[in-house]
């Protein structure tokens, strides 16, 4: 009776006694347990990703397995085969070779090129005439102050490595004459050319060209004098200055015309004559009606 008694109290009190007190110290441990776990945590930043805007891709691992075909052996040998592509791009990377190759030749021989001109302006800026001559347009004349026979003028141009005045054609003539009666030192003065009458026509001695042509009826292409050497000779009244014979022994000052590249020389005047072929040829003068003679080839 008395341990009924007894069990029905263990049942009744201690059991639920215990109960209660095991489930507080559960309660007691868990709180214990949340309060390190949030002194461990709260120095500890934790950032959230931002959600993605939409329409980007967000890549990641495939969750297959990759097979045993697909994956790396790193103890294999890479593959040493040229592919198609490899190919293909081998050959583009040659023609660029090929073609910067081509480029620089070209750029260096355009810089040689340039350098030439840039050169030949300088040179050309220069004064190229010898001691004692004159540039008039693109030829160097001497203007003698002495006065010689014809021969001993030629003489005389032939040791500073010219001839005596030869006409080319009438621009030339023009230019030596106009200088000529410019100068106030120079005007006024009978000079001698490279003009010579053997006895049919006027000739140059140098280049045996006729002085004037042959069919010209012009006044101003009538030479007057009986000598056989040529003279340029100023009118008493209007200093122009026109041709005239005389008698070789005379003295008289001298114009001597600079032999520059007997090639170009020779390519300027053939230049000249096909130009002067494809047009009509007009009589022209200087000064008007002065007796100022129209240079002839």
């Amino acid at each position: 009776m008395v341990n009924m008694i007894f069990s029905k109290i263990i049942v009744c009190v201690v059991i639920p006694l215990l109960s209660s007190t095991f489930v507080q110290s559960n309660r007691d441990f868990a709180h214990r347990l949340t309060t390190i776990e949030d002194l461990a945590t709260r120095d500890n930043v934790i950032n959230v990703p931002v959600a993605l805007p939409t329409g980007y891709v967000v890549n990641r691992p495939s969750q297959n397995i990759a097979s045993a075909g697909d994956r790396v052996d790193v103890n294999k040998e890479p593959s040493k085969e040229v592919s198609e592509t490899d190919m293909y791009l081998l050959g583009a990377i040659e023609k660029l070779v090929h073609r910067m190759d081509l480029m620089e030749k070209r750029l260096k021989r355009s810089e040689e090129l340039i350098q030439h001109i840039v050169e030949g302006n300088a040179a050309n800026r220069e004064d190229p005439c010898p001691g004692n001559f004159t540039r008039i347009s693109h030829t160097c004349y001497h203007f003698s102050e002495r006065q010689y026979n014809w021969k001993s003028a030629m003489s005389m141009c032939k040791s500073l490595g010219g001839n005596l005045l030869e006409f080319d054609n009438k621009d030339e003539q023009i230019d030596v004459l106009t200088y000529l009666i410019g100068d106030k030192y120079l005007r006024g003065y009978d000079y001698w050319t490279g003009g010579l009458n053997p006895g049919l026509l006027w000739i140059w001695a140098n280049s045996a060209r006729p002085v004037v042509p042959k069919d010209s009826t012009r006044p101003e292409d009538q030479i007057s004098g009986s000598g056989r050497c040529l003279r340029l000779t100023p009118n008493a009244t209007t200093k122009v200055y026109s041709y005239s014979g005389a008698e070789c022994s005379n003295r008289h000052r001298y114009v001597c015309k600079h032999e520059e590249n007997a090639t170009d020389k020779a390519l300027t005047r053939i230049h000249k004559a096909l130009k002067d072929g494809s047009q009509q040829p007009k009589p022209t003068t200087v000064f008007g009606s002065s007796p100022l003679i129209a240079a002839t080839v």
